[in-house]
């Protein structure tokens, strides 16, 4: 079966849970703050996963099993005492970050198939 087929068996909150497990945190800072930041994330996970970083913007992803909500919310006010937060979220994974996951996977199958 491939992976379309497979796509359309799942609903899309068993995609989430399947290919999902993740929160995504974004923290905006000036850009001399950055390392700092990615500090800050592997702090809350060892696991933590830096998927892009422009002009201050840095996105994070978080493995849910590793992460409480209130474990971010504690750290992000903490950092807060000596960064300089401009803005910051935190987000389950969506269902636009699934199919970019199950797309990485397949060209990753299919690299090393050829």
């Amino acid at each position: 079966m491939d992976n379309r087929a497979k796509l359309m068996d799942l609903s899309v909150l068993q995609l989430t849970a399947r290919y999902g497990g993740l929160y995504v945190l974004t923290v905006t800072t000036p850009q001399s703050e950055e390392d700092e930041v990615v500090k800050l994330a592997q702090s809350l996970s060892s696991k933590a996963k830096k998927v892009y970083g422009l002009s201050g913007t840095q996105k994070f992803e978080l493995p849910k099993d590793e992460v409480s909500i209130a474990d971010v919310f504690i750290a992000v006010a903490n950092a807060k005492n000596h960064l300089n937060i401009q803005a910051w979220g935190l987000a389950d994974t969506t269902l636009e970050d699934v199919f970019v996951n199950i797309a990485k996977e397949a060209q990753g199958a299919s690299l090393t198939l050829s």
